[in-house]
């Protein structure tokens, strides 16, 4: 399919879901007084993913095919919550209640958004600064490799979650103990990525290093971590999906501000339209920081990009 048809499609996709909004009247349950809200939001996703796709070359193909199913899942929830009631509209309100939540509740939401942010940076980075020098370390000493590595890969899958009660108690504030639990969920999966690149470094690679009488700080840094860097990010990446999963259910258990703390509360007042807005949230910037990893792991990675 040419990218002619790919942005018919988008068009026509994204003209009936606007065209059902404001034409054909919501179901009374669902029905709000101001759509504005709804229909700036619609605009503005259209619009970003017309960029995207002026921006894609030379195929321009995916990009129309991610707005295309994304216009679609809206098209579908417009019909079947806010047209035909298909399910309950107090557990499932529809796209322009949910949006209307964003105006409404913005501050509320960015401010734990702030919140959340602070926390995951903090354990998350903590975590990668004490992981990946440790991880060379027991890397490049085979024997301490030998010990340390079955130890890790043993301990790693012990949901970090079963130290949130000790650390809430033990350390001063419940942002300390949310940092905690961050830094040992993400150190795991960092510290085993980074040992197991470090020993697969193939040893060619390391004795014609040798052979220019390299020292071992100098042959760690120049040579193994650039080596193992393509472990070590997996490692990273696996450790940031983790944190914010850790994050959710640290925040979800003893925070007083937060996303987690956002959705567990307003799900405690049956808030489910706020429970949606906070779900939606939480899943674009999860998507957004994702986004910024994998910009920094091609920067990092360029050097084994085809030229």
């Amino acid at each position: 399919m040419s990218d002619v048809w790919h942005a018919a499609l988008f068009g026509a996709t994204w003209c009936l879901l606007i065209g059902i909004v404001l034409l054909v009247p919501d179901a009374p349950a669902q029905a709000i007084p101001d759509k504005t809200p709804y229909l700036v939001g619609l605009g503005i996703i259209a619009a970003a993913f017309a960029v995207l796709a002026l921006r894609a070359k030379p195929d321009r193909g995916p990009a129309f095919d991610l707005a295309i199913v994304v216009g679609l899942v809206l098209l579908g929830a417009e019909v079947g919550f806010a047209k035909l009631v298909l399910l309950d509209p107090v557990l499932f309100p529809s796209p322009a209640r949910v949006a209307e939540v964003f105006a409404v509740d913005y501050p509320e939401m960015l401010d734990g958004l702030r919140s959340s942010l602070i926390l995951l940076v903090a354990g998350y980075l903590a975590a990668v600064a004490a992981a990946v020098p440790i991880g060379l370390v027991i890397g490049w000493r085979r024997r301490l490799y030998r010990v340390a590595y079955p130890i890790a890969k043993t301990v790693s899958p012990i949901p970090t979650t079963v130290y949130l009660p000790y650390a809430i108690v033990l350390l001063p504030s419940f942002a300390a103990a949310s940092i905690f639990v961050i830094f040992i969920g993400a150190f795991w999966p960092i510290l085993v990525g980074t040992c197991y690149g470090v020993f697969g470094v193939d040893r060619r690679l390391i004795a014609s290093a040798r052979t220019l009488g390299l020292s071992e700080r100098v042959m760690l840094t120049r040579i193994v971590f650039p080596a193992a860097m393509p472990s070590i990010l997996s490692g990273a990446m696996i450790a940031l999906i983790l944190s914010f999963i850790i994050l959710t259910v640290a925040e979800m258990i003893g925070a007083s501000t937060g996303l987690g703390w956002y959705l567990v509360t307003n799900h405690q007042f049956a808030n489910y339209d706020r429970v949606m807005a906070g779900m939606l949230l939480i899943m674009l910037v999860v998507i957004a920081v994702m986004q910024v990893f994998d910009r920094v792991q091609d920067r990092l990675l360029a050097w084994q990009q085809p030229s």
